[in-house]
C-alpha cells in the first residue's frame, strides 16, 4: 500500500477550513451603550448662571472649565468638585457651599455645558474633532468627516471611551444592519479607523 501523503494534507486542510468556517458565524450583536451626556468630566466649559441673590451680587454668567483635578474654582468659595457629577447634583453643590460659607442665605444656580467635542482620526478624509450636539453614532460620524479612504479597515474601527474604554467595531456589519451595530458616539470620545493590511 502507498501512502498518498498529498491526499492526506489536502484532507486535514479542508477540514481545519471547515472549523475555521464554522468558528466564523455572525457574532452576536454589542451589548447596548447608553451615552451619559448629563454628567460632567474633565476638560468640559460649564456656563453657571447665580439667580436669587441681590443684584449688587449678581455676577454676570460665567464659564468655567473643569480642571484636571475634577473642581472649578469658583468666587468666593474656591474650588468645588465637578468631575463625574450630573449637572443637577453639581447644581445643589454649589447652592449648598455658598450658603455653608455665608455668602448668601438663599441662591440658585443654573449649570449649562459648553460645546463638547468628539474626535475621529485615522483613515478618514477629513479627520477632525466635532461638536457633539447630540445623540449620534459610529457611522455618522465618519460620514461627517467625510468617509473612509479607499486604505481604511473598516472592519477594525476602534472606539475610545471619554473613560478609557475601548471597543472595536465592524463598520461594514454596521452598514448592513445599523440599528442591531452601529455604536453610539458621546462627548469626548475618539474614533479611530486604522489603516488595512
Amino acid at each position: 500500500m502507498i501512502w498518498n501523503w498529498k491526499g492526506w494534507i489536502s484532507a486535514l486542510g479542508l477540514l481545519m477550513l471547515a472549523v475555521v468556517w464554522v468558528g466564523c458565524g455572525t457574532p452576536p450583536p454589542p451589548q447596548p451603550y447608553n451615552c451619559i451626556d448629563d454628567e460632567i468630566r474633565i476638560g468640559d466649559t460649564l456656563n453657571i448662571s447665580y439667580l436669587d441673590i441681590p443684584p449688587e451680587h449678581q455676577p454676570a454668567e460665567k464659564q468655567f472649565v473643569v480642571r484636571s483635578d475634577g473642581t472649578v474654582n469658583l468666587a468666593r468659595i474656591g474650588a468645588i468638585p465637578a468631575a463625574n457629577l450630573k449637572f443637577g447634583a453639581f447644581e445643589r453643590a454649589v447652592e449648598q457651599a455658598y450658603i455653608k460659607a455665608r455668602e448668601f442665605n438663599q441662591i440658585t444656580v443654573a449649570v449649562k455645558p459648553g460645546v463638547r467635542f468628539y474626535t475621529v482620526g485615522g483613515e478618514v478624509n477629513g479627520k477632525s474633532r466635532q461638536e457633539y450636539v447630540g445623540q449620534t453614532t459610529v457611522l455618522r460620524a465618519i460620514a461627517s468627516c467625510g468617509d473612509f479612504t479607499e486604505y481604511a479597515s473598516k472592519r477594525r474601527v476602534v472606539i475610545i471611551r471619554a473613560n478609557g474604554d475601548r471597543e472595536v467595531m465592524d463598520c461594514v456589519q454596521a452598514r448592513k444592519n445599523p440599528k442591531k451595530y452601529d455604536r453610539p458616539i458621546c462627548p469626548g470620545d475618539y474614533i479611530d479607523v486604522p489603516r488595512s493590511l
